[in-house]
Formats: C-alpha cells, sequence, structure tokens
C-alpha cells in the first residue's frame, strides 16, 4: 500500500468504528485494518432462522442509561427495552427472591477503605467478619460473575462504590440486536475517506512522531500520520501481540496491572418454556454455571447460562460445556435432565478465551491497579492513541465505554 492516511485505525469493534466515524466526518483519511472477517468485535449477534430472537454471543446488555450508547440508539431508530430487575437465589430446590438486589452490593463495596493498602477483593471480603454467609455468597457471585474476574485477582480500591452511582442501575437490552448498532456506526464512515480491510491482523508498527507504518501478517504495508489502537488487552498481552517498534513501556506497565476477564456464556433454545417467565436472573452456588438469565420482559423459550470467573475456568476445562452447563441448570432450577433434554432445540456459544482476536472478555483491574486504565488510554507524542473498554476507567468492559473511548481518541487526534 502506498497511500498516506491521516490515520490507521486497528480493530473495527466498536471503539474503532466509532472513532473511523468522527474522523471521516472530519475530513479525515483513515483506514481500518480488522483481524476477523467480520466487524463488530466482542458484538457477536446471530440471527437464526429457527430463533425468533437475536443470539448474542458477546455484549447483551445496555448497563444504566449510557448517554455513549442510547444517542446511537436513538439516531438509528432501534429499540430498546428494560429488563425487569428480579434476582433469585437457587438454594436446596428452592428459588427465593434477593431482596434489595443492587443496594446490598453497593452496601458491600461501601466497606472498601478509600485509602488503604489495595488488596484483591478475596482478601477484602475473608476481612468482613460481621458479614452474613448469604451477602459473602451473593457478593462473591456478583464480582466473579458481574466483572468477570478472578475475585483473587481483581483489586478491591477498582470496585469501591462512589456517592454518585446508582443503587438499581437499569439494564436494558437493543430488540434489533447489538449488531444493528454496530451497522450504524458503520453505515456513518465517509466512504470517500476510507477504507475497511477485514482479515487484516496487524504484526507490527514502527512509528515516531507524525509517522507511522503498520505491517499485517500478510506483509501488506500502510502509511499513516497517526494510529489508534483498539486491540482487546488479551491480545495485547499475549505473544502473537502486535510489535512496537520503539516499545510501548509505559503501556507494558500498565497492560501488567490490568487482568482479562473468563467468561463462558450459553445461550439455549427450547421448544417450550419449563421455567417461571416472572423470574429473570437466577444466582447459585453452582460451580461451573452460577448465573442464568431469561429474555424478560419477552416471553420466550430461551435461557442464557453465565459462568465467570473461576467458574469459568472450571466449565472449560471439563471440555463439555453444553453438557455440563446443562447438568448445572438442571440443578439449578431442580428439574430433571431427562425433561430438559427432551425439550432442547440448541445451544449456542463461542469460546472468547480461545478466540485468537480476544484472548478472554473484557478487562478488570488487577491489584494495584486502580488507575492502570487510565495510563492505557495516554497517547504518545501525538501520534498513538489509544481506545477500547480497557481504557475506561468508568465504564469498563462495557460497550458504551467502547464508544465513549473511541470517540475521545477521535478528538484527541484531530487537536494534534
Amino acid at each position: 500500500m502506498t497511500d498516506r492516511f491521516d490515520a490507521i485505525i486497528i480493530g473495527a469493534g466498536a471503539s474503532g468504528l466509532a472513532a473511523a466515524r468522527d474522523l471521516s466526518g472530519a475530513g479525515k483519511s483513515i483506514a481500518v485494518l480488522e483481524a476477523r472477517e467480520r466487524i463488530g468485535g466482542r458484538i457477536f449477534t446471530l440471527h437464526p432462522a429457527d430463533v425468533p430472537l437475536p443470539i448474542e454471543l458477546g455484549a447483551e446488555f445496555i448497563h444504566g442509561e449510557a448517554a455513549d450508547t442510547f444517542s446511537i440508539v436513538e439516531a438509528g431508530a432501534l429499540i430498546a427495552y428494560q429488563l425487569p430487575d428480579d434476582h433469585w437465589w437457587s438454594s436446596g430446590g428452592a428459588l427465593r427472591r434477593i431482596a434489595n438486589f443492587w443496594s446490598r452490593m453497593q452496601r458491600i463495596r461501601a466497606r472498601i477503605p478509600a485509602r488503604a493498602r489495595d488488596a484483591s477483593f478475596a482478601e477484602f471480603l475473608d476481612r468482613q467478619k460481621n458479614l452474613s454467609p448469604a451477602d459473602r455468597r451473593l457478593a462473591l457471585n456478583f464480582v466473579e460473575g458481574y466483572h468477570a474476574s478472578h475475585a483473587d485477582r481483581i483489586s478491591a480500591a477498582s470496585l469501591r462504590s462512589s456517592d454518585e452511582e446508582q443503587e438499581e442501575p437499569a439494564q436494558f437490552r437493543i430488540a434489533n440486536g447489538y449488531d444493528a448498532l454496530i451497522e450504524w456506526l458503520r453505515a456513518g464512515i465517509d466512504p470517500s475517506r476510507s477504507v475497511l480491510h477485514h482479515g487484516t491482523e496487524v504484526a507490527q508498527v514502527s512509528w515516531r512522531r507524525g509517522s507511522v507504518e503498520a505491517v499485517t501478517k500478510r506483509g501488506e504495508t500502510f502509511h499513516a500520520r497517526t494510529a489508534l489502537i483498539t486491540i482487546p488487552i488479551g491480545v495485547w498481552k499475549s505473544a502473537a501481540a502486535i510489535r512496537f517498534d520503539p516499545a510501548l513501556r509505559d503501556k507494558e506497565r500498565a497492560l501488567r496491572k490490568l487482568e482479562v476477564g473468563h467468561v463462558v456464556k450459553i445461550v439455549f433454545s427450547f421448544r417450550e418454556r419449563f421455567w417461571d417467565a416472572d423470574r429473570n436472573f437466577v444466582h447459585s452456588g453452582d460451580p461451573l454455571v452460577p448465573t442464568w438469565w431469561t429474555t424478560a420482559p419477552v416471553r420466550s423459550s430461551m435461557l442464557t447460562g453465565w459462568s465467570g470467573g473461576h467458574a469459568a475456568d472450571r466449565l472449560l476445562a471439563t471440555n463439555d460445556v453444553v453438557n455440563r452447563a446443562l447438568d448445572s441448570l438442571a440443578s439449578v432450577l431442580r428439574v430433571k435432565r431427562k425433561k430438559i433434554d427432551s425439550l432442547l432445540d440448541s445451544a449456542r456459544t463461542h469460546d472468547w478465551q480461545s478466540d485468537p482476536f480476544s484472548r478472554g472478555a473484557y478487562s478488570y483491574a488487577g491489584v494495584g491497579g486502580e488507575h492502570a486504565h487510565d495510563a492505557l488510554a495516554r497517547p504518545i507524542d501525538g501520534t498513538l492513541f489509544f481506545a477500547g473498554e480497557a481504557t475506561s476507567s468508568d465504564q469498563t468492559g462495557t460497550v458504551a465505554g467502547a464508544i465513549a473511548t473511541g470517540r475521545r481518541a477521535a478528538k484527541q487526534l484531530l487537536r494534534s
């Protein structure tokens, strides 16, 4: 490639596409280099003919009133609906409603000291001698599930609650599928000022102030004045990571303080519903798949199993994810496995840990890494810019965080 662009964007997930839309709209020439044969990154929506609803194998929810996401929902005339915020605990064959789920989590997080030596959440939890066993189980389930983290690795300080946080954050789904949001971003990129290359895995980035050369594994070369890197930290931290010349020592230090979340998500479709449709999120102490949810408020015969942190590691180690997940479902709902098997239509999952272009789910701060997201986000010499959920300190692990950081990086690049 002999063309010289204003910017090379590495990654066509939500952050890369948001940046590309803003930069091309501002008159900049851009090359978007995407390693996958599709856009969207860790948004991965299926629309199978035999299932009435979109199947989200990656991101599924809008967490809270996320302005960056809802501005697209409104501009794209997408349909977003709110989930019922009911949570249940399965134990001993009975389902019991979890009263005040979010406020209980916030009260536990509020105990995390503001100016003490950072520790893992597991260590913090061990110190809470007057915490009830029920709250202790619920907190562990929440931190390993919601944050896709290992409780013995995640920074307790990064989980500290603030007075500004909502006690009951609303949760939404996009009825059209999350890929509709991705398509809206893509459609707004000016085709006269941009190129988008699929299946283009970047191997090396050589740079100096005002000049970048990106070389792909196929030997293609792209030149630009700047580059915007949006790759997941699982890829950053892997042996197959992009080589930077000169090396990015500050980024390497930040990455050592960040961890890659582990998740297994399985979406099951059944011929008929055999659970109470009014019970949306069901949590348990199951060691393999501790959390399940329905499609409520939409009534359907689909269920999603969610396993994060150590539970995800244990489930993957069985090498029989779907079968063991069905065992967990039978245990959690106290339904005979034979009945579940007789009603099962399909099971769909995606191994994000083994996916070479994600190598895990979303990021979280390790012990001592409360400010590592900010360090990863800082531009270098007006030439290299960084975006993606791992560069967001307040919306880590969310699509809203990815979009916001992509737009932030685009503004930084334009100012440079």
